[in-house]
């Protein structure tokens, strides 16, 4: 294969190639994002003499992927190793090569645009990978969970997995792929501590993508989903009811009143309502008796928002991490209450304010005190809506039971 024209021609340094890399990878706030035609996070898999790649495509370069291989480390651009590269087509996002040689390999994936003109942008430990001596040298560990697997039965999905050794897991669902620990955010956590077989029952007719991790790799930060391993590769879809009969319909709130005076031809505003019947003194003694079933909630979970799970830093921020990452994550209420209402008495911006409240709130909830959680879940309404209202509507019921 003849040699590809680089993406900057006469511009073969590397440091002034990992400048750019620094310029166009970390925009400023509030501002766009830039121009990034590169893979991200090429990471590499070994077993036995089979090394499999996998990496995440760029969203502004939709060309193939090149892949090159080399003994020794990529000098830049105009390097006499970029050539008779190996094309994946875009989307595929994964290769495997056969490993012939016991010394150190290098790797480096290269995008190129729909015309086929490549981007040789070096990214260390974006997209270059580093294999040692050995059987592959050292890699990224592989998720202790595997092998899972998603199937339609009627109206439901069947869902299992391996390696789990009886530890808490955590179940996601998303009606888009999981390919990064990001994506989980948007993901719903459809079961905590399952064991596998699972049955869901997701909403008909919408593709839905599963992903199981361990929950203490959550709480560690070390999320890593693999796809086809602990992440399906693949939706599946549960299909609609066809005919005359009647679904049923889950509702949050209540129906809205009817009028009679508008719905019933003939009927007067004046007309008064009818008096209440009195019950005979036996069938009110026997309705009295009658008990009174109450539907049980199913537990809730702690949950923290991304920023917060970060490695602390400076600002005003790190104290409400270092609670979040300390007594928050592990479950001691009380410390957190004590903690938060700290960070609390000083003025903060509307965000980290927010955010604190929201964890108060679940301190308060995990103590049974669900009238202060609701206080503070309120609080957090008006700025996180969609994360405030799951717990105020589970809060209420609880009141309510």
């Amino acid at each position: 294969m003849p040699k590809k024209k680089s993406f900057l021609p006469g511009c073969a340094g590397p440091a002034f190639l990992l400048a750019l890399f620094a310029a166009v990878s970390f925009p400023l706030a509030g501002e766009e994002a830039v121009f990034a035609p590169f893979v991200s996070r090429l990471e590499a898999e070994v077993k036995s003499n089979l090394l499999r790649l996998s990496w995440i495509d760029s969203r502004d370069a939709k060309g193939p992927v090149y892949i090159f291989r080399s003994s020794r480390p990529f000098a830049g651009s105009n390097d006499p190793v970029l050539e008779n590269p190996v094309t994946v087509p875009y989307g595929a996002q994964s290769w495997v090569d056969e490993i012939d040689s016991a010394g150190t390999v290098y790797y480096f994936a290269a995008a190129s645009d729909e015309l086929g003109r490549r981007y040789d942008i070096f990214i260390p430990n974006g997209n270059i990978a580093v294999l040692g001596p050995g059987t592959g040298g050292p890699r990224p560990p592989e998720p202790e969970i595997f092998g899972i697997e998603a199937r339609v039965e009627g109206e439901r999905v069947i869902l299992s997995w391996r390696g789990d050794a009886g530890r808490d897991t955590i179940l996601y669902r998303s009606s888009r792929p999981l390919l990064g620990a990001q994506d989980l955010l948007d993901a719903l956590v459809i079961r905590t501590g399952s064991v596998p077989p699972f049955a869901d029952f997701p909403v008909p007719g919408i593709p839905c993508y599963y992903a199981v991790i361990l929950e203490d790799e959550l709480a560690k930060g070390s999320v890593r989903l693999i796809s086809g391993g602990n992440a399906t590769a693949e939706a599946v879809q549960v299909q609609p009811k066809t005919g005359g009969g009647a679904q049923a319909e889950m509702r949050s709130i209540p129906l809205p009143l009817i009028s009679i005076t508008g719905a019933v031809k003939g009927a007067d505003a004046s007309d008064e309502p009818a008096a209440p019947a009195r019950v005979s003194p036996e069938a009110a003694k026997a309705v009295s008796g009658l008990a009174v079933e109450r539907s049980v909630l199913p537990p809730k979970r702690p949950r923290a928002f991304r920023e917060d799970l970060e490695i602390p830093a400076g600002g005003e921020e790190s104290m409400l991490r270092a609670i979040v990452q300390g007594s928050f994550t592990g479950r001691d209420w009380e410390t957190s209450r004590t903690e938060l209402a700290r960070y609390l008495s000083i003025p903060r911006s509307d965000l980290p304010l927010a955010r604190a409240h929201f964890y108060m709130g679940q301190a308060w909830y995990f103590s049974g005190n669900y009238r202060e959680a609701l206080v503070e879940f309120l609080a957090v309404q008006s700025l996180y809506p969609r994360e405030a209202n799951e717990w105020i509507e589970d809060t209420l019921s609880r009141l309510i039971n």
